[in-house]
C-alpha cells in the first residue's frame, strides 16, 4: 500500500522523464513487429483442393531494416493441414498441405499461431481458418493408403449371408445408390450398400479366386464416391465320396453255392474301400476293393426263415481320409424257388359291350392266385391288343381304357371285334407267367343324330321342271355311315321334290322371282340301320331357306300403248310422258323413237318426249301437222313398243312495235387494211388451159356416145333372139319391164324437175332440201 502510494505521489514526475525520452528518441515505446495484410479469419470450404492458398502477408521490422525471423507456432487443433512458406524477405503465405482433407463435421475451426522476432523482440500474431460444409459424399477410404481392403470370405458361406456393409463419410443429398461397378461378379448388394453372398452361393470353380471389385455410390445430385474391395473365397474340403442312391433291394435264390454274387455296390470319389457296418452277419461278406456282396453260406429258408429278408448297411470312405464316407442300405430278399405259374378262372374271356361303354369301367374281373404261395401278389399286364391301347388292367380288373368306336371303316373290317392276352406274373423266382385270352364284341348304339352341311341353296326363277337345286347332304357318323332317308315336312308337294335316298332337292313347278323370293323348307333327316334294336332311330330337323333369284323374264309393260296429244308449235315444255314398268327388278328402262321422227323434230329424255323447233316457213321447209311416233320401250332384253301421234298445230307470233330511243355517241372510225394473196398467171397459160378442156370434154362426150350406141334396145332384143323359145318370152318379158321402169324413172325425174323450184338450208339440222314454191312440197337432197 504504501508502494503503492509513492507511484502515485511521483507520477507526474514520472510521465515528465517519458516525455524527456520521447523527445529525444521518437521511436520509443512503438511496437518493434509488425504483422501487415495478415486478416483475422479466413474461411474455407471443406471441399477445397490441397496446397490451395490461405492467405498471404508480410511482417518486418519497425524500428530496424532487419528481416524478421518469422514461422508458424502453433495449429490448433493440432493438423498437418497447413505449410508456412517463405516467398521473399518478409513477405509468407500459408497453403493447404497436399494430404489436406477438410472436414467441417471433425473440425469446423483452425487457429493458428505465427511468431515473429527481430533483435530479441518477439510477436505472436493469430489467424482463425473457419472450415465451411459442403453437401458432398465421401466414402469411407483410411484404408486406401495401403491398399484395397482384403476381405475374406468361405466358400459354404450361406446365400444372402453379409460380406460388407458400405460406411460413408458424408452422404450427400438425397436418396442412395449402391452398385456393384462389374455387375458380372457374383455378388448382390442391396439398396442400404450391403454387400451378400449370391443367392446361389458360391460355386466349386470360384473357390479360391480372388475378386476385384468396387462399390460406386450415387446420391440424388449425381455425385458419387467408390469403395474399392478384395474378397478372397476360401475353398473348403469337400466330401467326394457319395452313393446316387440311399438304398438298393436285390434278391436271390435259396440254396446258391458259397461266394455266389448277391449284388455290387458303387461310390464316386478316390481311393474308396467298402465295409459291412451293420448287421454283425456271417451269412454276407463284402470286397473292400470293388464293393461286391457275397454269401458265405447255402441259404436255407426252411431251417432259417429269417433269412428271407436281411438288411445290410455298407460304409463307403476315402482310405486317407475316414471323415469322407458315405453309407447305402442294401436289402436282400432270400426266394424260394418258383415252378408253377398262377391259375386264373376263367381261363378264357369272351363278352359284348356296347359301343359306349364308359372309359375307366371294369368289363369283369379276374380270380388268379399262386398255388405255391396264395398270399403273394400277382403282377396283371395286357400284351397282344388289337387295336391297342383300347384295354387296360386296373389290378385283376379288366377295364376299357379308350373309346370303343364301332364307327370306323377300320373296326368293320375287322368284323368288330377288339382282342388282347392278359398276361399274370406271379412273384416266385424265377417268375411264372400265365396267359388269359380275351374277345370283347363290341355292339353299335345309335349315339348320334344327322346333320346338315348345306342349308341354303339359290335358284334362278327360270328354271325348267325337274332342275336340281342341289343336294343337302346330310352326314350321320354312325355306321353305317349316312345311311339317311329325307323328307320334306308340311311342305307343298307341287313346288319341290326331295329324293328320299340322296336328299336331292328338285323343282317341279315354274317359279316367279316377282310373286315369292324365298321359300322356307323343313327337311327331316332320319338314320336307318345304326342300331340292332328297333325304334331307336333319331332324327334331325333342317330349315332349309331356297332364294330365288330374279331372271330377266318379263317385257315392260306401258300403262298405255297409243296416246294421241296435240301441242302448239312454239309450246317450250314435253309433250308427254311414257309411263311403263318392269316386273324384274334391277332393270332399267330405255326409251327411243324408232320411227316417224320426220326431220328429226322430237326426242325422248328418260321418258319424256321433248320437241325440237318446227318449221313451217312458206318458203322453207315445212314439217308435217302429224307425226305418228314409235317409241320402243326396252330392258336390255326385252321391248315394247308405244305409238304416239302428235297433232303439231302451227302458231305464228306477232310481235308489238315499240319505239326506242337510243343516244348515239360519236366513235372515231377505225380504218382495217386487210391484204389478199391471189394467183394471177399469164395470159398464154389460160389459153392453153381452155383448149386442153375443151378437147378432154369433147373425148369424154364421144366415148360416151359410142357406149350408149352399142347398148341400144334394138341390139339387145337382136342378141336375145337366140335362146329357145321359153327364154326368149322370158327376157321379152324383162326387157318390156326394164323399159316400163325406164320410162316411169324418166317421168318421176320429170315431174321431179317441174315440181322443186327452189334449194334451202334447214335451219336446225343444216341438211339442204328441195321445195316447191306453189304447192309447199320438199324433199331432202
Amino acid at each position: 500500500m504504501q508502494r503503492l502510494g509513492l507511484v502515485e505521489w511521483d507520477r507526474p514526475f514520472f510521465l515528465f522523464l517519458l516525455f524527456i525520452a520521447w523527445a529525444i528518441d521518437p521511436d520509443i515505446g512503438a511496437e518493434a513487429i509488425e504483422f501487415r495484410d495478415l486478416p483475422k479469419t479466413v474461411e474455407l470450404e471443406e471441399s477445397a483442393e490441397p496446397n490451395s492458398v490461405v492467405t498471404t502477408f508480410s511482417v518486418n521490422c519497425t524500428n530496424t531494416s532487419d528481416v524478421p525471423d518469422t514461422f508458424l507456432k502453433i495449429v490448433a487443433p493440432v493438423s498437418s493441414f497447413f505449410n508456412f512458406h517463405i516467398l521473399s524477405a518478409g513477405n509468407y503465405q500459408v497453403r493447404l498441405s497436399p494430404s489436406a482433407g477438410l472436414d467441417a463435421r471433425v473440425v469446423n475451426l483452425y487457429v493458428l499461431m505465427f511468431t515473429a522476432n527481430c533483435r530479441g523482440e518477439t510477436k505472436d500474431a493469430q489467424l482463425f481458418v473457419q472450415v465451411n460444409e459442403t453437401k458432398r459424399i465421401v466414402c469411407n477410404e483410411g484404408y486406401t493408403e495401403i491398399g484395397r481392403l482384403r476381405i475374406q470370405v468361405s466358400e459354404d458361406t450361406r446365400p444372402g449371408e453379409t460380406i460388407y456393409t458400405t460406411v460413408l463419410k458424408r452422404r450427400g443429398t438425397g436418396k442412395l445408390t449402391f452398385t456393384v461397378e462389374n455387375s458380372s461378379l457374383p455378388f448382390d448388394i442391396t439398396s442400404e450398400g450391403v454387400l451378400q453372398v449370391p443367392a446361389t452361393g458360391f460355386t466349386r470353380e470360384q473357390a479360391g479366386k480372388t475378386f476385384f471389385l468396387k462399390i460406386v455410390v450415387k446420391d440424388a445430385t449425381s455425385r458419387s464416391c467408390e469403395v474399392p474391395l478384395s474378397i478372397q473365397v476360401n475353398p473348403v474340403y469337400h466330401n467326394k465320396v457319395s452313393f446316387r442312391e440311399s438304398s438298393v433291394a436285390c434278391s436271390i435264390l435259396e440254396n446258391v453255392p458259397p461266394l455266389s454274387n448277391v449284388t455290387q455296390v458303387r461310390a464316386s470319389g478316390e481311393s474308396v474301400l467298402y465295409q459291412i457296418i451293420s448287421p454283425r452277419t456271417n451269412l454276407f461278406t463284402i470286397e473292400p476293393d470293388t464293393g461286391i456282396i457275397r454269401t458265405t453260406y447255402y441259404l436255407d429258408l426252411k431251417n432259417n426263415p429269417i433269412l428271407a429278408n436281411t438288411q445290410l448297411e455298407v460304409k463307403a470312405y476315402n482310405m486317407f481320409n475316414h471323415a469322407d464316407h458315405a453309407i447305402i442300405i442294401v436289402n436282400i430278399t432270400v426266394k424260394q424257388e418258383n415252378l408253377e405259374g398262377p391259375l386264373c378262372s376263367p381261363a378264357v374271356i369272351v363278352t359284348e359291350v356296347p359301343e359306349n361303354f364308359l372309359i375307366g369301367s371294369t368289363i369283369l374281373p379276374l380270380s388268379c392266385y399262386d398255388p405255391e404261395n396264395i398270399s403273394s401278389s400277382l403282377t396283371y399286364n395286357i400284351v397282344n391288343q388289337n387295336p391297342p391301347y383300347a384295354f387296360k388292367m386296373d389290378g385283376p380288373n379288366f377295364q376299357v381304357n379308350s373309346s370303343l368306336d364301332y364307327d370306323s371303316k377300320s373296326m368293320a373290317a375287322r368284323n368288330f371285334p377288339y382282342k388282347a392276352d392278359i398276361l399274370v406274373i406271379d412273384e416266385g423266382s424265377p417268375a411264372q407267367t400265365t396267359t388269359v385270352s380275351v374277345l370283347v364284341t363290341v355292339r353299335r348304339v345309335n349315339e348320334f343324330p344327322p346333320k346338315c352341311s348345306k342349308l341354303e341353296f339359290r335358284v334362278p326363277e327360270n328354271t325348267e321342271y325337274g332342275y336340281s337345286i342341289g343336294n343337302v347332304s346330310g352326314s350321320d357318323q354312325d355306321y353305317p355311315f349316312d345311311n339317311i332317308e329325307y323328307s320334306i315336312m308340311d311342305a307343298d308337294p307341287r313346288v319341290f321334290y326331295i329324293n328320299s335316298r340322296t336328299g336331292q332337292l328338285h323343282v317341279l313347278l315354274p317359279l316367279d322371282y316377282e310373286d315369292q323370293k324365298v321359300y322356307h323348307l323343313a327337311v327331316i333327316l332320319k338314320d336307318l340301320e345304326n342300331e340292332a334294336a328297333r325304334g331307336t332311330q333319331k332324327t334331325t330337323t333342317c330349315n332349309v331357306t331356297i332364294f330365288v333369284t330374279d331372271v330377266n323374264d318379263h317385257p315392260p309393260t306401258c300403262k298405255e300403248s297409243f296416246l294421241m296429244r296435240s301441242i302448239y308449235s312454239t309450246a317450250a315444255r314435253d309433250v308427254t310422258n311414257i309411263n311403263c314398268e318392269d316386273k324384274d327388278t334391277g332393270t332399267k328402262l330405255t326409251y327411243n323413237i324408232v320411227r316417224g321422227n320426220v326431220n328429226g323434230r322430237f326426242r325422248m329424255v328418260e321418258q319424256s318426249l321433248f320437241h325440237n323447233t318446227f318449221s313451217y316457213r312458206p318458203d322453207g321447209i315445212y314439217d308435217p301437222l302429224v307425226f305418228v311416233l314409235l317409241v320402243e320401250v326396252t330392258d336390255g332384253h326385252f321391248s315394247t313398243m308405244v305409238t304416239v301421234v302428235v297433232n303439231v298445230i302451227p302458231w305464228a307470233t306477232t310481235v308489238s312495235t315499240t319505239t326506242i330511243t337510243t343516244t348515239t355517241t360519236p366513235k372515231k372510225p377505225i380504218v382495217l387494211h386487210r391484204t389478199v394473196t391471189y394467183w394471177a398467171p399469164d395470159p398464154w397459160f389460160v389459153v392453153v388451159l381452155t383448149l386442153t378442156g375443151i378437147l378432154l370434154f369433147s373425148a369424154l362426150g364421144l366415148l360416151f356416145w359410142q357406149f350408149c350406141r352399142r347398148k341400144s334396145p334394138g341390139e339387145i332384143s337382136q342378141s336375145l333372139l337366140q335362146n329357145t323359145s321359153k327364154e326368149v318370152g322370158k327376157n321379152y318379158k324383162v326387157t318390156e319391164e326394164a323399159r316400163k321402169q325406164k320410162r316411169k324413172d324418166v317421168t318421176d325425174l320429170q315431174s321431179l324437175e317441174h315440181q322443186f323450184d327452189g334449194r334451202a338450208q334447214d335451219p336446225v339440222s343444216g341438211q339442204y332440201y328441195l321445195f316447191d314454191s306453189s304447192t309447199g312440197a320438199r324433199r331432202w337432197v
